[in-house]
């Protein structure tokens, strides 16, 4: 396969002295993330390389071999990352911590009380709208009165 082939990346999740370790401990988390990471920094140095050889396609002295050979890691490299994604479960992790303020069944209340004055508020506008429209579609609709005097 590429520089980081299939068994070069499963060889520390299956083999070794990492066999025996829980595959949900901290520390095969850490490795995995290190793992993740790592393969990460070269799909951006490869992404990095293609672009650069992209933007001076028509330059003297740009090697169209070489830039294609750096697009071809680079697809390679990215289905080495989705495999690693997939394997260790990294993947699946949201890509942002959760906000702890909205953890907390306080913050959430006052949110949904504030989400119902919100509702109540749009409500009552609404309401007023409806009467003074059918204020107006009343007056439309009343025929013509001579001017009083």
């Amino acid at each position: 396969m590429g520089a980081l082939g299939h068994d070069q990346f499963s060889a520390p999740l299956h083999g070794g002295l990492l066999h025996s370790t829980d595959p949900n401990s901290p520390e095969m988390f850490k490795q995995n993330i290190q793992l993740i990471a790592g393969q990460v920094v070269r799909v951006q140095d490869l992404a990095q390389s293609a672009l650069h050889g992209i933007e001076h396609a028509y330059l003297a002295g740009t090697n169209p071999i070489q830039t294609a050979a750096y697009m071809a890691a680079l697809k390679q490299a990215l289905q080495t990352l989705v495999e690693l994604l997939k394997q260790t479960g990294v993947g699946a992790l949201p890509l942002h911590p959760p906000n702890p303020a909205a953890m907390d069944p306080q913050a959430e209340q006052q949110q949904i009380a504030e989400t119902a004055r919100a509702v109540q508020a749009l409500f009552e506008r609404y309401n007023r709208m409806q009467e003074s429209a059918g204020v107006v579609a009343s007056l439309l609709a009343a025929p013509e009165h001579p001017a009083r005097r």
